[in-house]
């Protein structure tokens, strides 16, 4: 006999937020920024390993009520689970975790994520009565922790500054060099780098003793002018 049980019925499946690095946010900042993602976790009877996947990734193909295929994905398939997980969860912002304040004791982070402060940016922009609920000491630690931003800011922005300069050096270096190795791969070219139109022109004119006609570009000009020379050297 078939059986119709759900097969995900044997799977135990968990969700949790995990802690993920943003490297663009953090460079831009200057400090580790990381942004909390909801992450599923299953787990399978029988077997050691454990599936982690964001719970709002792809999971599987279903035919809606409409007949048309649509995407599922891991919130939706253990759809019980995930809405246990987001009733008791605390949920917290992307910033930098509360580790990184070196202004901080663990006690004091203890005592703030008890109050929902995860972040340094949180504790930075806690205010009224919320602020008075910190306790003494509460003013300072915020004072400190709005310094610590800026401080970050700051450093970030001289840092991303000598980064871009040094590139710029980089760039330039890249380019003489590549200037340089053209001109020795084509001296009669090098020659007239440095002239414009008109000198060209007049080069040509006295070489040749005929004026270049019709409206040519420099590129077509050098051309000319190296033919020109050519020639001339070659009857002297």
């Amino acid at each position: 006999m078939q059986s119709n049980q759900n097969p995900d019925a044997s799977i135990v499946a968990s969700f949790r937020q995990f802690a993920v690095k943003n490297d663009a946010k953090s460079a831009e900042a200057g400090r580790p920024i990381f942004d909390d993602i909801e992450l599923c976790e299953l787990r399978y009877p029988g077997s050691r390993n454990v599936g982690a996947y964001p719970a709002n990734s792809f999971s599987h193909w279903e035919i809606g009520p409409d007949g048309e295929q649509r995407k599922v994905s891991y919130a939706e398939r253990f759809a019980r689970q995930y809405q246990q997980f987001k009733a008791h969860t605390a949920q917290t912002k992307a910033g930098t975790p509360l580790e990184y304040a070196s202004f901080l004791t663990e006690g004091k982070r203890a005592e703030l994520r008890a109050l929902n402060i995860y972040t340094v940016e949180a504790l930075a922009a806690i205010d009224g009565q919320e602020l008075k609920n910190l306790g003494m000491g509460g003013r300072d630690m915020k004072n400190r922790a709005i310094e610590f931003l800026e401080e970050s800011t700051s450093t970030a922005s001289i840092t991303k500054m000598a980064a871009e300069i040094e590139a710029l050096k980089a760039q330039n270096a890249m380019l003489k060099e590549d200037t340089e190795r053209l001109k020795s791969l084509n001296p009669d070219e090098a020659e007239f780098d440095d002239m414009d139109n008109d000198q060209l022109r007049d080069f040509i004119r006295v070489t040749t003793g005929q004026a270049p006609v019709g409206k040519l570009s420099h590129k077509g000009l050098v051309r000319l002018a190296i033919i020109a020379k050519s020639n001339r050297d070659d009857g002297e």
